[in-house]
């Protein structure tokens, strides 16, 4: 791993001397990026209305979910083993039923009502950060529908198209529903890796939901599925073993993980933490993928806490990857010079992309 912290185009250049397709795999930095007020775990807790749930919180002197819903599975666990707990296992179990329930509850209420919400410049600067990984998968651990309206934003537009897939088909002679089967994702090349907001699963299938076929928004719908308690494929789980048996008992998850093996060539990894919740994809990735290079984003300074958490754990990935048959080597760049939703952009130039008919937009 590089001393230095690189810039996005840097390690776009050296991915590029490198050769082989750019995948992507997004954390929660990509929407915090964009909506800072709504996808933080600070705005998040501020809404729980539950004062035992906010009790919790407060004990355990965070506003992350994850981290509570670990600590009170994990709580759970020794409890189990004394006698005469019985009831207060019971108690827990509910609670964690229903603190899972609460960060749908509130994720969904506060997420942007349409597509609107985002800004024509901040959807064509999105285009240019996406159209890196054109050929290649893109991966998401976001429950949020950003990266899906920014997909289907430019799906009619000639020009722009971005390459999007995400396994989901019309069955047949049924035009009303989307759904996901084994053997008719073959082309896909974008996957939900915890699930999403707009995916739900009733055991028999797996369904997305979408506008064109109700002419109600997603959040409408999601919210409508909610009051008649349908939940989506959403991965709430605190600690990464617990995620890993979710994601093994779901075919959609599944598949979407194990597609991590196949791919080679650079991966970047944008406005992700590495938290150990998440070494089940992390640990596959470095492990069984054939990538040759990873370039993993920091945010801010470099000497923050947070930053030499990520950069210590990065190091210990580099020395795993000694007598690997595939071993792979770590970049850093900074995540703030990839400007996901903030690129400066020649509006004549834009104009001229969409209507034109003229070469690409230069993205640097």
């Amino acid at each position: 791993m590089e001393n230095r912290i690189l810039t996005f185009k840097d390690c776009i250049n050296k991915a590029n001397e490198c050769g082989g397709n750019k995948h992507l795999i997004l954390g929660n930095g990509f929407s915090v990026a964009l909506f800072p007020k709504i996808f933080n775990y600070k705005v998040l807790a501020d809404k729980i209305s539950s004062e035992k749930i906010k009790t919790l919180f407060k004990e355990l002197g965070t506003n992350d979910f994850e981290y509570v819903l670990r600590e009170v599975t994990r709580a759970l666990k020794v409890i189990k083993g004394y006698p005469n707990t019985k009831n207060l296992c019971k108690e827990m179990s509910s609670d964690i039923k229903e603190l899972k329930k609460t960060l749908i509850d509130i994720l969904t209420d506060s997420h942007p009502q349409n597509p609107g919400a985002i800004t024509e410049e901040q959807y064509i600067s999105c285009y240019e950060f996406l159209k890196h990984s054109e050929a290649g998968k893109k991966y998401t651990f976001n429950y949020d529908l950003l990266l899906y309206w920014v997909y289907m934003h430019f799906l009619d537009n000639k020009e722009m198209k971005l390459k999007s897939d995400d396994g989901f088909r019309h069955p047949i002679g049924d035009e009303s529903v989307v759904t996901w089967e084994i053997g008719q994702e073959h082309d896909q090349n974008l996957y939900y890796l915890h699930g999403a907001l707009h995916i739900f699963s009733d055991d028999a299938e797996i369904e997305k939901y979408t506008w064109i076929n109700t002419g109600s928004t997603l959040t409408q719908q999601i919210k409508a599925s909610l009051k008649d308690e349908m939940y989506p494929v959403f991965i709430t789980e605190g600690s990464r073993k617990q995620k890993q048996n979710r994601i093994n008992n779901n075919a959609y998850l599944a598949r979407s993980f194990a597609s991590l093996k196949n791919i080679k060539g650079n991966v970047f990894i944008f406005g992700h933490s590495l938290r150990d919740e998440d070494d089940h994809v992390f640990n596959y990735l470095n492990h069984k993928s054939k990538v040759n290079n990873v370039f993993i984003s920091i945010y801010g300074d470099k000497n923050s806490e947070e930053n030499k958490r990520i950069l210590k754990k990065i190091k210990v990935w580099e020395k795993d990857q000694k007598d690997k048959k595939y071993p792979k080597k770590y970049y850093i760049y900074q995540a703030e010079s990839a400007h996901v939703w903030d690129r400066e952009i020649d509006e004549e130039v834009v104009r001229k992309q969409i209507f034109g008919n003229i070469p690409e937009l230069e993205v640097f």
